[in-house]
């Protein structure tokens, strides 16, 4: 198992089979909205060669491009 930390300087350090990265347990939480409770389960790639902030970033520019194509059509 992997875990990747990244530095204010944008340094990735990928540590394997560390302690921390071995004992981290499966997040999970429940949300329930109106009637309804849904259980959700979240799960990091051991792979992934972005930060969470690098992720949510790239998500967000993306969903903008494709708005701004739609309306440009």
């Amino acid at each position: 198992m992997y875990f990747s930390t990244k530095s204010e300087s944008g340094q990735v350090t990928k540590t394997a089979n560390s302690k921390a990265a071995t004992n981290r347990k499966a997040v999970a939480f429940k949300k329930r909205i109106g009637h309804t409770t849904y259980r959700v389960g979240i799960h990091f790639s051991g792979t992934s060669r972005e930060t969470m902030d690098e992720k949510i970033i790239r998500l967000i520019r993306n969903e903008s491009a494709d708005r701004k194509a739609a309306i440009n059509e």
